[in-house]
């Protein structure tokens, strides 16, 4: 299970590609799930999502994922997990899911109210499931790093000396430089 939802044999869908889905997608891979697809804007952190066992990325600012998808996956995706806390990852995610189908909400929106069509989510009887993070999964999460059967190595991007510690929260909060994780070195 990855937060309360199993994966062997699913499809599975990750909207927004940054330090949350990556955290997603490693133990997603890990714990069987048949495919994979992923979404981000910026491009640096799909090619990492594929270099760590994405079946497919996508940007969707330049290509319309939800078509794209089904057309791969005509049965749609068992489970999304939204990880960017944007409105139209949400709108994709309920566009993706196959009947009986589970959105995972993990990203933290900048809004208070999430807009959601309730004909398509009651019709589809789509179960939305909210995640914060450190409910029953650190401890998870640190043996799975520990007996090696994830790799978190490739999330940190960039290392900085303390001296350049505004530098690094800087580059984080505007994206700069494909940046994943900006690791400040003591």
């Amino acid at each position: 299970h990855l937060y309360g939802s199993p994966l062997e044999g699913k499809s599975v869908g990750i909207l927004g590609c940054g330090p949350i889905g990556m955290s997603v997608l490693l133990p997603a891979k890990a714990k069987g799930a048949k495919r994979v697809y992923v979404t981000d804007k910026i491009k640096k952190r799909l090619q990492l999502a594929a270099n760590s066992g994405a079946s497919w990325t996508g940007n969707p600012e330049s290509e319309d994922i939800v078509r794209t998808i089904i057309k791969q996956e005509p049965q749609m995706l068992d489970v999304v997990f939204e990880c960017c806390g944007q409105q139209d990852a949400m709108d994709q995610a309920i566009e993706l899911l196959k009947p009986g189908g589970k959105i995972m909400i993990i990203g933290i929106p900048e809004f208070d109210h999430w807009t959601l069509p309730a004909d398509v989510i009651r019709r589809k009887e789509i179960c939305l499931q909210n995640v914060r993070r450190q409910n029953d999964c650190v401890q998870p999460a640190l043996d799975m790093i520990a007996n090696g059967s994830i790799n978190v190595d490739k999330m940190i991007t960039h290392h900085f000396p303390f001296a350049r510690t505004k530098k690094a929260f800087e580059m984080v909060a505007e994206y700069k430089d494909g940046v994943m994780k900006a690791m400040i070195e003591f």
